[in-house]
């Protein structure tokens, strides 16, 4: 992993980010405007459309920053397909709670579902969406495993939950504290400097569920 670390230190690294919501699209720019090259993923149309057209549909990331980097440094697409080619996963996606106030995985464990053909030894995944203890250690882990991959070894596993605070104009996602964990001491070292290339204070946990638990 001493050349994907090097890749991210050097800006080198190609980032992806799936999910380009509230949480996606604010993290995609902070990249964007540190000097990374970011290919942003969704399975809404709609969204692919209006930041191709140069717009943003979020009311503090500004469509002219958006109209400069889109078709540069910043590519938009709704195809999975594209991570092959990405150094860097983040997962954005949402875990709304279900009627018996249990979050919904569907949209998490259905694209990794989707992600896992495509995946590439060398990569980093990490995750973002608020979940319950233990879904990136058993259950994301398990995933990777039915593929062959090792975390810490073939790929880096990684949870970093999101705080992004929509409408707050003192604290934005540079500026606020960025809890960040791995499956192991390797995952964990790659994921402190992912988030250290866009976040101004990265607090790394001993574990993905102390982060998980963090979250909730």
């Amino acid at each position: 992993m001493k050349k994907l670390l090097e890749k991210i230190k050097n800006k080198k690294a190609k980032i992806g980010v799936i999910g380009l919501g509230y949480v996606g699209l604010p993290l995609a720019s902070n990249f964007l405007k540190n000097g990374f090259e970011v290919t942003g993923i969704d399975v809404d149309d709609s969204k692919i459309k209006t930041l191709e057209s140069g717009l943003s549909y979020i009311s503090h990331i500004d469509s002219i920053f958006i109209n400069e980097s889109i078709g540069k440094n910043f590519q938009v697409t709704s195809e999975i397909s594209s991570i092959s080619k990405l150094d860097v996963i983040i997962l954005c996606l949402p875990t709304p709670l279900n009627d018996n106030k249990e979050p919904d995985m569907s949209y998490v464990f259905n694209t990794i579902n989707d992600l896992l053909p495509y995946l590439q030894k060398g990569q980093a995944l990490s995750l973002e969406s608020t979940t319950y203890p233990g879904t990136t250690s058993e259950d994301i882990y398990g995933m990777l495993e039915e593929k062959n991959f090792i975390a810490g070894q073939d790929i880096c596993l990684i949870y970093s939950p999101e705080r992004e605070d929509p409408g707050n104009l003192t604290f934005n996602t540079e500026t606020i504290p960025k809890i960040v964990s791995g499956h192991t001491q390797v995952c964990l070292e790659v994921g402190k400097a992912i988030y250290n290339s866009i976040v101004q204070i990265v607090v790394p946990v001993s574990s993905t569920q102390t982060a998980e638990l963090t979250k909730l």
